[in-house]
């Protein structure tokens, strides 16, 4: 059921990070997904909340989110992955190391170039974003029901039997 943050959770700890505590924890995905539910209401144009007890299978959203609601926000949530780790690369570069290489006679030193990773998560948080921008695009174009009917068209009185 597709309804519960920690199902949520589950599927992208899972399917995502292949079950990869280095990645992100259970727990941590989890928590992103009890606390993140009002930009997805954003997004969508939706009113889901959650109720029951955080951290647990007891916890769910309501009205009942759907195949649609539940895609598009792990989406979200992996955009957002992937720029969390973009600047947590960032943050980690040391300015007073300028080397990538350092070779003396038989022995080389190679350091991990962290502009290149920081470049890599950013494309992928970009690649995420424009999945979530398609994504958002088609849910709000085909959910979309009119807030006001006004015209010839609209029938004041009650319909009668003739034409």
């Amino acid at each position: 059921m597709a309804n519960h943050p920690l199902t949520i959770a589950n599927t992208v700890f899972v399917n995502e990070f292949d079950s990869d505590a280095d990645m992100a924890s259970l727990v941590q995905v989890s928590g992103w997904f009890e606390n993140n539910i009002g930009e997805l209401n954003t997004l969508l144009f939706t009113s889901f909340s959650g109720s029951g007890k955080a951290g647990t299978s007891a916890q769910i959203f309501t009205p009942t989110l759907g195949l649609e609601e539940s895609g598009i926000y792990k989406k979200l949530y992996l955009r957002h992955f992937y720029k969390k780790k973009a600047r947590n690369v960032l943050k980690g570069i040391d300015s007073s190391v300028d080397f990538i290489s350092l070779r003396e006679g038989d022995s080389m030193i190679t350091r991990t170039n962290k502009n290149e990773i920081a470049k890599t998560y950013r494309g992928l948080a970009k690649d995420a974003e424009e999945e979530l921008e398609k994504a958002v695009y088609a849910y709000n174009y085909y959910q979309a029901k009119p807030r006001q009917v006004v015209g010839s068209d609209v029938r004041v009185e009650p319909a009668t039997g003739s034409c």
